[in-house]
């Protein structure tokens, strides 16, 4: 699936985290898609219980399966009260 084909620029629902190979928990996700083809994909939030944030954030290698979608590798930029501000690259 490119995601840079569809005609949507918002990709929101609930999406598996993985950390460290592993299935943790379903999320739920909103995404904005990049306006240019880069390292950047989207960049938006996911959201979950506060723990589950925290090991999100001080976890080293943590993607997201999208909903139906590719599955692509998160990065934290923030956030807070079980929100996280995050980017998806290109692994």
């Amino acid at each position: 699936m490119n995601i840079h084909g569809d005609i949507t620029d918002e990709l929101s629902g609930d999406g598996m985290i993985i950390i460290d190979g592993r299935d943790v928990a379903l999320v739920p996700y909103s995404l904005t898609l990049s306006p240019e083809a880069g390292p950047l994909i989207a960049e938006g939030s996911i959201s979950g219980p506060e723990p589950l944030m925290r090991r999100v954030k001080q976890a080293g290698a943590v993607k997201l399966a999208l909903e139906d979608g590719p599955v692509l590798t998160i990065r934290c930029e923030g956030g807070r009260s079980g929100t996280r501000w995050v980017k998806a690259l290109k692994t």
